[in-house]
């Protein structure tokens, strides 16, 4: 694919990525608004508490997706069909094996259910079976491996991810019309979950097919296969993708279960919400990441080390610009929000939103590390950090759950973050993927800058917020989320303007909306 393919390709991807993503915003939230006023917050504790179990288990695709993804970039660019069918091949096994492995072990997890689960009883006191809700939850998950879903490999590594944003799209758009109208009409739980699989497999098979009639070569029948070097090679690549894999479901996935068997499905569901909150702005902001990600492949492929360390620097102030806004919007706006879309009563007080807005920031901080190590594939160089993300998430959680509650368990996440990721990253990316090409404190010191100017601006932002324009409901709310989402970035312009990094992304942005 030639560099201006790549270019379109971007464009299709960043638009078609952010306008699918906010338009299942609204869908998603009008049928987690028909599940509260039909069914109640404990039936967000489940599902949410079952989801996460789900997320632990896919742990056994061990970074698959990330480390397969990396091995095609070169033979996509070269055209090399058959290394490229050797590679799907290995990868539709794998994929095999990883969904009886996840429909194994979720089996031989339904004992222990009752020890999960604090408020075990009150959902059989529902009329519900956990056990049936629970391998509902496990056929779906086991499905998306099952079925076709390796082909999708293809179409994510050759730049194309705006085809699986309209199939994802589309498919989830129509999964939520039926669950709205099986919620309103029939108000029954189970028949909303499994509808959850029946879409899982159709959106699998229609990405099958595109796939299979853009790359009819890649999926032919033939005696390509990769040697055992190679697949011993890639196996090592995995160990290390799969530890980063184990750190970022603890991070993402374990709160509902602590709290779950701490607290109760009550607070999970509380929490779900605001779960869902920042789900839905981490998936729309990655877009923009994710638009550029092959293309990222591509400039380390080719380009010299002084071009790789501008691209470094340009990721790491977009994430500023993206993830600051977000965050600062999360923690000024979120209680505001959750009061006029479910009411008060499913709010849980301040810090929660802060600490959201905090996590929020330091996701996108590591975004920028994480798009180096992605496209360099250089995990088994770094497997001790996440084992230390992992450590400190899980003793900071389960100690202060007993002290503070969820605000113990969120602590916990935010910890692993700051301590782990935002200390320790970027001494590992400076040394094996950048090759020390910069003394890191010159990162530190941009780092600090940068937090420095969003707590003020965060700061300045609330007291706007909590003196003009309060108490008229969603006008109040959109006028905050405006004010928020003005205020970072046209700060961050006027500060930094100048800099060679903010002039570089200027100089991007242009080039990138440039396209014949």
């Amino acid at each position: 694919m030639n560099t201006d393919s790549r270019t379109k390709n971007s464009l299709r991807n960043l638009v078609t990525g952010i306008g699918s993503n906010i338009l299942l915003i609204v869908i998603r939230f009008a049928c987690r608004t028909v599940l509260i006023n039909t069914l109640g917050s404990a039936y967000l504790g489940i599902n949410g508490l079952f989801s996460d179990i789900l997320s632990m288990l896919s742990l056994t695709e061990l970074g698959l997706d990330v480390a397969m993804n990396y091995k095609l970039y070169k033979p996509l660019a070269e055209n090399d069909m058959p290394r490229i069918r050797a590679l799907m091949k290995f990868y539709r096994a794998a994929y095999l094996v990883v969904g009886s492995v996840i429909l194994l072990l979720g089996l031989c997890l339904i004992p222990f259910l009752p020890a999960l689960i604090k408020d075990y009883d009150s959902i059989t006191a529902l009329g519900l079976s956990p056990v049936l809700i629970f391998l509902l939850f496990l056929s779906q998950s086991a499905s998306s491996y099952l079925f076709f879903a390796f082909r999708n490999a293809i179409l994510r590594a050759n730049q194309e991810e705006y085809i699986l944003s309209v199939v994802g799209f589309l498919s989830q758009f129509v999964l939520n019309i039926a669950q709205i109208v099986t919620l309103v009409l029939f108000k029954n739980f189970t028949a909303y979950v499994a509808l959850s699989i029946v879409f899982s497999i159709l959106s699998n098979f229609a990405i099958s097919l595109i796939a299979t009639k853009k790359y009819p070569d890649a999926f032919k029948k033939s005696d390509d296969r990769l040697s055992l070097a190679e697949i011993k090679d890639l196996f090592k690549d995995l160990g290390g993708a799969f530890i980063y894999k184990i750190n970022y479901t603890v991070l993402r996935s374990t709160d509902n279960l602590i709290i779950s068997s701490f607290i109760g499905l009550t607070v999970v569901g509380f929490y779900s919400n605001y779960l869902l909150l920042f789900t839905t702005i981490t998936i729309i902001l990655d877009r923009f990441f994710g638009a550029f990600r092959a293309s990222l492949g591509n400039l380390y492929a080719k380009e010299n080390l002084e071009k790789r360390y501008a691209f470094f620097e340009i990721c790491n102030l977009i994430s500023y610009f993206l993830y600051g806004t977000a965050g600062v919007g999360v923690a000024v706006c979120t209680d505001e929000l959750l009061t006029a879309w479910v009411g008060e009563n499913y709010v849980i007080a301040q810090p929660l939103a802060l600490m959201m807005g905090v996590q929020l920031v330091m996701f996108g901080v590591k975004l920028g590390l994480d798009q180096i190590r992605y496209v360099t594939g250089t995990y088994r160089k770094m497997w001790y950090r996440p084992i230390i993300s992992i450590t400190i998430n899980l003793v900071v959680s389960l100690v202060m759950v007993n002290v503070i509650g969820i605000y113990g368990v969120v602590l916990g996440t935010l910890c692993a973050d700051i301590f782990a990721d935002f200390l320790i990253d970027p001494f590992v990316i400076n040394k094996h993927c950048l090759e020390n090409y910069k003394p890191v404190f010159r990162y530190y010191a941009k780092q600090f800058t940068y937090m420095a100017l969003l707590v003020l601006v965060g700061m300045l932002d609330y007291f706007i917020c909590s003196h003009f324009v309060v108490g008229l409901g969603w006008i109040s709310v959109i006028v905050h989320i405006i004010i928020c989402g003005l205020s970072v970035p046209l700060v961050f312009l006027l500060v930094f303007h100048r800099t060679r990094e903010c002039q570089r992304l200027i100089q991007l942005a242009k080039t990138f909306l440039r396209i014949k």
